[in-house]
């Protein structure tokens, strides 16, 4: 494509003159047609261009960038469409370019240039359509008025998005209402604001037998930790002997605690149990004395008879509780003729 021709400040007669002199006329089948030829600076117009061409003829249409010159600007490119003419054997291919100006004035609207080859023909001719003269209007500017847009500013339409923010809002407020409320009427009737159900506690021979299976996993007389071993397998005792009977075991030596279980454990073989365990716990924490391994195995094993000897009883059923039951049992009757 030729370079582009720029004249401002001559007439359009002088201008014109220059174009056809500069872009001689090469024949009817090529056409570069703008929509118009004066348009507002900013305006995007259509320039359509057009090449009739026979059947068998190979083109090489131009291929556009950004411009068309300087000054002349490409919006967008169309695709290039053929329509076949009726009652002969043309073709006529047809593509829109939308172009825009930013500088007033009078702008040549340059020659397209085609390569054709049509058929028989060894070579590539090129053909150019018509110039053309666009003039390129400054707006009207009334200096004495406020500065405007050259077009109003649009108002889009509402949307369900334009609302959300507000409707969140009032649904915070008035949750946020509906709390408040609440929370005044629970607390004149002295009542939690919100309502846990409670947990019922563990029994304390459960948790008892849980924290012996825990420290026999993590084998510490195993590792060399012998004082640490029996530490816990006591401490474990003796919080269960406090959550189970009451008895200040934490506070208590040894001999204290035989004297204080004695009412608890009728048993006197679960007696002599924790009897050995509390002096094999003494010997090593106190005497610094090193038991046997089956020794730090047996006192496991006896702590856990000691726990297991102790688990309470279940509650009986009460007295009219198991009359009803007998009444509803069926009865065998002997019935002699």
């Amino acid at each position: 494509m030729k370079g582009a021709l720029i004249i401002k400040n001559t007439g359009k007669l002088a201008v014109l003159f220059i174009l056809l002199l500069l872009y001689p006329f090469h024949g009817i089948g090529q056409k570069a047609t703008p929509d118009t030829t004066r348009f507002l600076i900013g305006q995007q117009i259509n320039v359509t261009l057009e090449l009739q061409v026979q059947e068998g003829t190979l083109v090489n249409w131009p291929a556009f960038g950004d411009t068309l010159t300087k000054s002349l600007e490409i919006i967008s490119v169309s695709g290039i469409d053929s329509l076949k003419q009726e009652n002969s054997s043309n073709i006529l291919l047809r593509q829109i370019i939308r172009i825009t100006s930013f500088d007033s004035g009078y702008h040549v609207l340059p020659p397209v240039s085609f390569a054709i080859k049509e058929a028989g023909s060894n070579e590539f001719e090129d053909v150019l359509s018509e110039a053309s003269l666009l003039e390129v209007m400054n707006v009207a500017v009334d200096l004495s008025a406020d500065i405007k847009d050259i077009k109003p500013v649009l108002k889009a339409p509402y949307t369900l998005r334009d609302f959300l923010p507000y409707f969140l809002i009032l649904l915070g407020l008035g949750l946020a209402g509906l709390l408040i409320w609440y929370y005044l009427k629970n607390r004149k009737k002295n009542k939690p604001l919100i309502r846990f159900p409670s947990k019922p506690d563990k029994p304390s021979h459960l948790v008892a037998i849980e924290q012996l299976e825990e420290l026999k996993r993590e084998q510490l007389w195993q590792k060399g930790q012998v004082k640490e071993y029996y530490t816990r397998l006591t401490d474990i005792l003796r919080t269960y002997f406090e959550a189970r009977f009451q008895v200040d075991a934490m506070e208590k030596t040894s001999d204290e605690i035989l004297d204080a279980m004695r009412d608890h454990l009728a048993d006197a073989g679960r007696m002599e149990d924790l009897r050995k365990i509390l002096m094999l716990s003494d010997m090593a924490k106190f005497a610094r004395a090193r038991p046997l391994a089956a020794d730090n195995e047996l006192s496991h094993t006896l702590a856990v008879a000691v726990v297991n000897s102790s688990i309470p009883a279940p509650p009986r059923p009460e007295a009219n509780t198991v009359q009803e039951a007998e009444k509803n049992e069926p009865s065998d009757t002997n019935i002699n003729h």
